[in-house]
């Protein structure tokens, strides 16, 4: 007895059978239960009528395997599961897509092989990066996904091993990306996703730890450069011109104007999350929201409170949608129940805007930063560390938990006042 298996997407069952004459799908093999309850999960391939099958190596029970089937709600060890029987499937349309004229000895050679990628880097990106699609993490989809495409430029081949990756061929892979002018900034944008892939490898049983290219430098490890990521604050003075500028009122100046001033009177709120506020987000005279950077690997961080001061509250009454309804969003950036790769683009889209704008206004008021969304929460920051608050407070209404961050700001500060402690040593009145 045998329970069928709900169809994948990208394993096109109709394909093979008018192209090879092959049925394929996965089943669930009942009649053979292990001492833990469990069942095998297997490959079935129908050609001819002649039924064969192939392991997979992954058991779970009849209730998981109904739950794996319809595929909604899944927990991660239910997740990881299904995603390693769609790649099965996957593998096995591969092998079968390549041969001439199918033939069961073929594909058994084929398909129960011993390859050198089975278990290798790539492998376990594609399986991450699965994760972080059936999560819907877009944005850190995209960083996997960039970073497993700059390994394999430098490398040169589509299959590695983690034994390859060595502190020595980091430390190159490091120079060579630098060498095509990009900042140690990038660097650890593309390493930091090897890491983890490492660390869940050694997590597996894959590799030993000692294996670990990635630890302390003082003990032959590599380690990524943070960069200097200096944070990019405006001065009082600019940050005046631009609060008190008067635009054409209702222009596309004036509205992209006033987002980038709500981003900066909101606690440095980034574009995503501005975009994504909705009027049930309103307390009174406050706004409280989570993160959605840290909504997925920060649990325990604690919703940002944003103050509603009387120039924020105008520029939700001048932008803000209509009806004013509590599961509306605030500003006309989103439709109703966008799926993340439609905010991923629309946020995109709008940042881009605001970007163009605020440089335009800039120029035209003088002011020598080439003025970003960047700029409204780093000058947030900035701003409110020159007027005392403790930084501590800082952090928790910009949603960093920790205070590193905080710190990269205060270093800047003190850049700026050294250079001014210097030009004093040419004061002799």
């Amino acid at each position: 007895m045998e329970l069928d298996w709900i169809s994948l997407p990208d394993v096109s069952e109709e394909i093979l059978k008018s192209e090879k004459g092959v049925s394929l799908v996965a089943v669930l093999d009942t009649d053979k239960q292990r001492k833990d309850g469990s069942y095998s999960i297997k490959v079935r391939i129908i050609h001819e009528r002649v039924y064969k099958y192939y392991s997979t190596k992954i058991a779970v029970t009849k209730d998981e395997y109904i739950k794996l089937s319809k595929g909604n709600r899944l927990n991660k060890d239910l997740t990881e599961k299904r995603i390693a029987v769609h790649q099965y499937l996957k593998r096995a349309y591969a092998v079968i897509g390549e041969m001439n004229v199918f033939s069961f000895v073929e594909f058994k050679e084929r398909f129960t092989r011993k390859r050198s990628d089975v278990k290798g880097v790539y492998a376990y990106y594609n399986q991450y990066i699965d994760i972080l699609n059936s999560e819907d993490r877009i944005g850190t989809r995209d960083n996997y996904i960039y970073s497993m495409k700059k390994l394999k430029e430098f490398h040169g081949t589509n299959s590695i091993s983690f034994e390859v990756i060595t502190p020595t061929f980091l430390r190159q892979y490091e120079k060579w990306i630098i060498d095509k002018g990009h900042s140690k900034t990038t660097v650890g944008i593309y390493c930091r996703p090897l890491k983890k892939i490492f660390n869940d490898a050694i997590s597996d049983g894959v590799i030993g730890n000692d294996k670990n290219p990635f630890g302390d430098v003082k003990r032959g490890k590599y380690q990524a450069p943070e960069g200097n990521n200096t944070k990019k604050a405006l001065s009082l003075d600019d940050l005046k011109k631009i609060i008190i500028y008067v635009p054409e009122s209702g222009s596309p100046e004036h509205y992209y104007r006033d987002m980038w001033v709500f981003s900066y009177l909101g606690n440095g709120i980034n574009m995503k999350d501005l975009c994504l506020l909705k009027y049930k987000d309103i307390d009174g005279n406050h706004i409280r929201f989570s993160r959605e950077k840290t909504k997925n690997t920060n649990r325990s961080a604690r919703p940002i409170s944003i103050a509603l001061i009387e120039m924020n509250k105008e520029i939700i009454e001048r932008w803000g949608k209509l009806p004013r309804e509590r599961d509306e969003f605030i500003f006309p950036v989103l439709n109703e129940k966008p799926n993340e790769e439609e905010i991923k683009r629309k946020v995109q889209q709008f940042t881009k805007q605001v970007n163009k704008y605020m440089k335009i206004l800039g120029e035209k008021l003088n002011i020598e930063a080439k003025i970003t969304t960047y700029y409204a929460r780093h000058s947030y920051v900035t701003a409110s560390l020159r007027a005392g608050i403790d930084i501590h407070t800082i952090s928790e209404n910009v949603g960093h938990s920790s205070l590193k961050v905080i710190g990269k700001y205060i270093d800047s500060l003190n850049e700026e006042e050294s250079v001014k402690n210097a030009n004093k040593l040419l004061e002799f009145d």
